[in-house]
């Protein structure tokens, strides 16, 4: 682990500087869609992004190391993530199998049933955090503008991750929820207190939290569909 964010650090150090503001963009846009798509490829690529641009935001207040640790635990995630949807055939429902005749399109396989109203709800819960942040901004630190940034994408996780787990009853829908909400903690803790111990148990806490989905994905899923519905 400790190779692999060293690594990850020397590719951050000398990659391009990215725009903390197209940074900020690039988060808010990834938290959205974690609650607009049910497709559960798109949903670990989305939750992918938003851990390394997370990094990538820490990295303008912190050392560079701890953000590579950061960005790095989460991406660890994924995979186990991944593996477990994957097993369960996440994002075929039960009802799939009587509509298996009806021929479905590419645009119905990637944002499912129920898209507009997930839609107006990020879009609402985006437009709700900008709002807060803006009007009740959080000192983290000395420069203005870099704490606005954060007290916006600190606000945007927290909301959108408490959306996600009041839309939807699937354990790794809901996990991903939490792992969102518990990202914004991160975003503003790991600037409070910028030391390897608390990011190295805020990365076993997202692990263990990881784990924990996992399991009960599996568990959801091996139901019968009677107590499910």
């Amino acid at each position: 682990l400790v190779e692999r964010s060293l690594s990850l650090s020397i590719i951050c150090k000398y990659a391009p500087p990215c725009s903390t503001t197209a940074v900020l963009l690039g988060l808010l846009v990834s938290a959205a869609l974690l609650v607009i798509m049910v497709n559960w490829r798109l949903l670990i690529l989305a939750l992918a992004a938003q851990y390394l641009l997370i990094g990538l935001m820490l990295t303008r207040v912190v050392p560079l190391e701890l953000a590579a640790v950061k960005a790095l635990v989460g991406v660890m995630i994924c995979p186990v993530l991944y593996i477990t949807a994957r097993r369960v055939h996440w994002g075929h429902t039960d009802e799939d199998g009587e509509e298996a005749a009806e021929p479905r399109s590419r645009l119905g396989w990637l944002i499912g049933p129920g898209m507009p109203v997930r839609l107006l709800t990020a879009v609402l819960g985006l437009v709700l955090s900008l709002s807060l942040a803006l009007a009740n901004p959080l000192p983290i630190t000395g420069e203005q503008a870099i704490s606005r940034d954060l007290t916006i994408g600190t606000f945007s996780l927290f909301l959108l991750g408490l959306l996600n787990l009041a839309l939807n009853e699937n354990p790794l829908k809901v996990g991903l929820g939490v792992l969102t909400l518990l990202a914004g903690f991160e975003l503003f803790y790991t600037v409070i207190e910028p030391t390897l111990t608390v990011v190295g148990l805020l990365g076993l806490t997202n692990l263990i939290l990881a784990l924990a989905i996992a399991y009960l994905t599996t568990a959801w899923a091996t139901r019968p569909h009677e107590v499910r519905s």
